[in-house]
């Protein structure tokens, strides 16, 4: 028994030290910011506190709080050298995302008692592409995990054990200043507090109706005024909504939490989630409100992507991600052990690959930039076309820039090659996401060609 106990706790221990170094390894590989990285990055740094409470340029939209602490970090670790900076914007998702390990593992052993369930529970959950891929990555959603799982275990405690304390009240009316997703968890348990004790309702959440009061009045009304309308149209014409008219969306977008491939994604979506949603059978009396405990959030939120107010996008959906894995460690019907062994080598297998090659995310916006500052002259010019914002992030010197109206791809190169043609003689760095090889127009002369993820095409008219 002591022998088989150890093993067990080797097990948990390997696991979570495996999955942190994994993490770490995502983190110091210090790939270049991608466009809604570049877009965060630049509010933070040319916005004053006061301003983050009221929306953000470039259509980005974070938790008002996850912003000042890192705006706090940058100036107190502000550092001259690109690769030092995006680290230090980046530290606060690895280090929530390297917290929830632990935390999920006291949520789910909750649940869960089975010794092979616990341990395929926590495998799912540490080897996952999106859990791991933004603890390296300048974006609030390995925090938003964080704060769900914290807020899952004070209302664990407040529902099936019966306790409270004063200070989760208190972590309660804060989540959602670090987390507006941190809505759907705590609106999701207000149901089950007010079935289960009716009178903790007082205690747990009067702190939470005057802190979400000051926090419409104070940040969020200013943040829905300056972006909703750009926000909605760009989840709308992105199908990031749930929609009867796609029923294929749900699997798709779930299945995107493992895998980033269309196709892979819908077949590995349909397979997991129909196991988690087989794992709410058969129902059982005392069982009922853990149930609730577990797809009430999850049916909210998709609720309010149904109505068009909150998009399911992968990393969206993040913060719901403990919750599917407690309904996969407990599905208990027939084939457990291989289901569950065949999902763990899914994730092991997705999440390796893509913290290798994440694929995304791969712009090297930063070294195309590196390679332009070394030997750009006074008298040269930068042009960058609308998919400008990694790129402009990392110039030093943003005076002698043109933006194009367009963008050089396929679909707007005619516009593109018109705008190149109306430039004055000179020198020009054009920086794209993507090489458009020999289409450009014939009225430059090509000096020079810088290929990554990102293309330098330096020319002369």
């Amino acid at each position: 028994m002591k022998l088989e106990k150890s093993g067990f706790q080797y097990s948990i221990i390997f696991i979570c030290i495996l999955g942190v170094l994994v993490r770490f390894y995502a983190y110091f590989r210090n790939i270049s910011f991608w466009h809604d990285e570049a877009a965060l990055a630049i509010n933070i740094m040319c916005k004053p506190y006061l301003d983050l409470f009221k929306g953000l340029d470039y259509l980005q939209v974070a938790p008002p709080l996850f912003l000042v602490m890192t705006k706090f970090l940058y100036r107190l670790i502000h550092s001259d050298s690109v690769y030092i900076r995006d680290l230090i914007l980046r530290l606060i998702p690895l280090v929530s995302g390297i917290a929830a390990i632990p935390l999920f593992y006291a949520l789910l052993k909750r649940f869960v008692k089975d010794k092979f369930s616990i341990l395929t529970g926590l495998f799912i959950f540490v080897f996952n592409t999106t859990t791991i891929l933004y603890c390296a990555q300048f974006k609030q959603y390995s925090l938003e995990l964080l704060v769900s799982i914290i807020l899952m275990l004070i209302f664990y405690k407040i529902l099936f054990e019966g306790k409270f304390r004063w200070y989760y009240a208190a972590i309660i009316a804060a989540a959602p200043w670090f987390s507006l997703s941190s809505l759907f968890i705590i609106g999701s348990y207000f149901f089950l507090v007010l079935y289960k004790n009716p009178k903790l309702i007082i205690k747990s959440y009067l702190p939470f109706f005057a802190s979400i009061i000051w926090f419409y009045f104070f940040s969020l009304k200013y943040v829905s005024n300056y972006n909703y309308a750009g926000m909605y149209n760009w989840w709308q014409n992105g199908y990031g909504f749930v929609s009867l008219n796609h029923p294929a969306r749900i699997v798709i977008r779930f299945g995107e939490l493992f895998c980033f491939n269309k196709f892979i994604a819908e077949a590995v979506g349909f397979f997991v989630l129909l196991t988690a949603i087989s794992a709410i059978f058969p129902p059982k009396k005392d069982d009922i409100l853990r149930k609730l405990y577990i797809y009430l959030p999850i049916f909210l939120t998709f609720s309010a992507s149904a109505l068009k107010l909150y998009p399911i996008e992968a990393r969206l959906i993040l913060f719901l991600f403990p919750l599917f894995v407690i309904a996969l460690a407990g599905y208990s019907l027939k084939y457990q052990k291989t289901i569950l062994t065949l999902i763990c080598l899914l994730s092991f297998l997705s999440s390796i690959f893509y913290t290798i090659r994440p694929v995304r995310f791969l712009t090297s916006a930063r070294e195309a930039i590196i390679f332009v500052q070394k030997q750009i002259k006074p008298n040269e010019v930068i042009i960058l076309d609308n998919t400008f914002v990694k790129y402009l992030y990392y110039i030093n010197n943003k005076n002698h820039i043109i933006f194009l109206k367009n963008d050089c791809s396929d679909v707007y190169r005619e516009n593109c090659n018109k705008e190149l043609d109306t430039l004055p003689k000179g020198v020009y760095y054009l920086i794209l996401k993507k090489d458009p090889e020999e289409k450009l127009s014939k009225n430059i002369n090509i000096l020079e060609k810088y290929n990554a993820y990102s293309t330098v095409i330096k020319f002369e008219k």
